[in-house]
């Protein structure tokens, strides 16, 4: 049964009448207009309808250019291969990223380019494909890690653009005192990250190698002769924040779960109150009230604590931050002269039946469970955010000193990413904050 009730009467009537209206019932559903499953009762959960969600900024257009090294180092990611010789993780992977970057309908142009020991060349998707299939005569020697950054980010429109570099991202200078300046070298190529507040996302993933493995360390070998052991490479996607986050989000379906982002934010999500229990049933509830008001909550949590969900739209960040165990594990609530909380277990994806169903859910992606335990001030605002996680604990884990023989490690990857975490603030911006208005009803 969906009661409808006007915003605005004083509390103390309305759940009067609630109450009464249960009485005479007997056993009474009360149902948000944005969802179909019954409000928590006993949590004084009003049932009249949220304010409404402020409609999402239109996306800007997808504009990517994809980076591939082109090195003798690379070459035996890429063996010529044929119906008995399977394709390498290397080829599995990057061969559906830059199809998936070809044929995406969120992306507006696309361009490719091969990283050579001169600046970035441009070619057809399709010889880009066919280097990734195998088709390679003659691969160029490399160009030294910086410097291959640093013409990327030099490339005209580079820094209103989303890069996508492909590389093993193993330095060997040709001057070994250049060794000891490496978050340094790495932070002075990537400057126009720092200059324009751009965004760095990194995946990390290991491939079968076949043929000539060139290691940062020369001793005792120079090189060496693989075939088919596993070595890391990497995928970088830098540009705008929010134009990386969509790239992620949308475009690189099948990344690997080796991945860090620095300096990643997003347009403000679509945010609202449902005002009805979406969340797991078995959740305690509790026994405050609330009702909306005002294009914001209307609560009075001096007896008892105040529950209420939220939708939250997260369609824009990294699949694997859309997790619900990545959510709660980090998502902040801030309430100032107060104390507020994501119920544990409530953090939950919204699923297409229940965002198709119901109109008001379909501006959401996921929907969770909030507490109001304190409120000291007449009126105050709720913040939640989602904070920018630090360098993640893999990072060191594939990061060595002496990557002469091989293993799934690479030289210097941790003071690699220390340069480009240097080229931001400490701590990292938040990713995203949203702000509810709450009134406390005494």
């Amino acid at each position: 049964m969906l009661i409808s009730v006007s915003v605005g009467p004083p509390a103390s009537r309305l759940f009067h009448c609630l109450r009464l209206a249960g009485v005479l019932l007997g056993s009474i559903s009360l149902l948000s207009s944005c969802g179909s499953e019954p409000a928590d009762t006993k949590s004084g959960s009003t049932g009249v309808k949220a304010p409404p969600a402020a409609a999402a900024p239109e996306a800007a257009p997808l504009r990517v250019n994809v980076f591939l090294e082109y090195s003798g180092g690379m070459k035996g990611f890429v063996p010529r291969g044929g119906a008995d010789k399977p394709a390498t993780e290397f080829q599995q992977r990057i061969g559906a990223l830059i199809t998936e970057t070809q044929v995406s309908g969120v992306i507006a142009d696309r361009k490719y380019y091969l990283c050579e020991n001169a600046a970035p060349r441009a070619v057809p998707f399709q010889q880009l494909r066919d280097v990734v299939q195998g088709e390679v005569n003659q691969a160029a020697l490399g160009t030294e890690l910086p410097q291959m950054l640093e013409g990327i980010l030099n490339m005209p429109q580079a820094t209103q653009q989303v890069s996508v570099v492909i590389s093993d991202f193993i330095y060997g200078p040709a001057r070994k005192s250049d060794f000891s300046q490496l978050p340094n070298l790495i932070r002075t190529s990537i400057a126009p990250v720092s200059q324009k507040q751009l965004a760095v996302a990194v995946f990390g993933e290991t491939s079968r190698f076949y043929g000539t493995y060139h290691p940062a360390v020369k001793t005792p070998v120079a090189k060496r002769t693989l075939n088919g052991e596993k070595v890391p490479y990497y995928v970088w996607v830098i540009g705008p924040p929010a134009l990386v986050a969509r790239y992620t989000a949308e475009v690189f379906k099948n990344a690997p779960a080796q991945q860090a982002f620095f300096g990643l934010k997003t347009d403000t999500p679509a945010f609202a109150p449902l005002l009805t229990k979406l969340t797991d049933p078995k959740l305690k509830s509790s026994g405050g009230t609330v009702y909306a008001e005002n294009n914001g909550l209307t609560l009075n949590p001096s007896d008892d604590p105040v529950d209420f969900s939220v939708g939250v739209n997260l369609q824009e960040l990294p699949a694997a931050w859309q997790k619900p165990a990545f959510l709660a594990q980090h998502m902040r609530v801030r309430l100032p002269n107060g104390a507020a909380s994501v119920l544990p277990n409530s953090v939950r994806l919204l699923t297409d039946d229940e965002r198709s169903g119901q109109p008001v859910l379909a501006p959401y992606t996921h929907v969770m469970r909030l507490r109001v335990s304190k409120l000291a001030a007449p009126t105050a605002t709720l913040s939640l955010t989602l904070p920018a996680p630090e360098t993640p604990e893999w990072v060191a884990a594939w990061s060595t000193t002496n990557d002469n023989t091989p293993a799934p490690r690479t030289f210097g990857l941790d003071q690699i990413l220390a340069g480009v975490r240097q080229s931001y603030p400490s701590p990292l911006p938040a990713v995203f904050t949203v702000q509810l208005s709450l009134k406390n009803d005494k």
